[in-house]
């Protein structure tokens, strides 16, 4: 059983949503994002989202594309990704880890490669951003190949019909985009996405996770209340690494920050 799956049951089996937040692989640096990365299951992260950063992220807002262009100034590559969570996994076997990533790095890396890598690595599921459905028959196979869970992106405008198709290869979650628009920018409203939730219910049997303009606990609660499984949290977490880095704040100090911001979505 993948860990996806397995934290998923724990979680359900306690009647609670996951909480899966979103951290920029290598952001302000390596060893302070690597520092965050460990803490974020200490701070009752149950799953989490590790993003490759890219410097042209079309699906999100100014806040993560900051986090990334500090990424890679400081050097940070898909490779130097997988080593942090392979550094991440000596000391933690449990949390499932999911690598978020545009296609072009992956392509870059070399597709007959770097999704047996990833698994090696410790990551657990693969997201692309954008990758549309019909364009994924050349990767399904190597990502099926690595035992990956394909965790797939769905909009708040996909009808039943197509995302149907779109789920048929998933694994671990879907990931229900809540609104129209880049992440960080408007507000996630619980009750425009309820229609959608039993739209995916209705033709995937996987946990339905949201994402995407979710900046508040309260935000949280109510989108569990009305039968999410998990929670998505980014660019909250990534303004917080942003606003303490840019006061010059210490590492230690940034690391802390992010740890009292997840204390309260927890």
């Amino acid at each position: 059983m993948s860990r996806i799956k397995n934290k998923f049951q724990q979680l359900k089996k306690q009647k609670k949503a996951a909480f899966i937040g979103y951290l920029c692989a290598g952001d302000p640096d390596y060893l302070t994002s690597l520092a965050i990365l460990k803490e974020m299951p200490k701070s009752g992260v149950d799953i989490i989202e590790v993003g490759v950063p890219f410097l042209d992220p079309a699906g999100d807002g100014p806040v993560i594309e900051a986090a990334a262009k500090r990424a890679i100034a400081n050097g940070m590559t898909l490779k130097k990704t997988l080593q942090m969570v392979s550094e991440f996994r000596q000391e933690n076997q449990e949390t499932p880890i999911v690598l978020m990533t545009y296609f072009n790095p992956l392509l870059k890396y070399g597709l007959d490669k770097i999704f047996a890598d990833a698994a090696k690595s410790g990551v657990d599921g693969v997201l692309i951003v954008d990758l549309p459905m019909e364009e994924e028959s050349e990767i399904v196979p190597h990502i099926k190949a690595a035992k990956l869970d394909s965790i797939r992106l769905i909009a708040p405008t996909t009808d039943s019909a197509r995302a149907k198709k779109v789920v048929k290869h998933a694994g671990g979650f879907v990931y229900l985009i809540s609104m129209l628009g880049i992440t960080g920018t408007k507000t996630a409203d619980p009750q425009e996405n309820i229609a959608n939730l039993e739209n995916l219910k209705s033709v995937s049997k996987l946990p339905i996770a949201i994402g995407f303009g979710i900046k508040t606990p309260e935000q949280v609660r109510n989108f569990s209340a009305i039968g999410f499984d998990g929670v998505v949290v980014g660019s909250e977490i990534v303004k917080t690494i942003d606003q303490n880095f840019t006061a010059k704040k210490s590492a230690d100090e940034i690391v802390s920050a992010v740890k009292t911001l997840l204390e309260t979505f927890r």
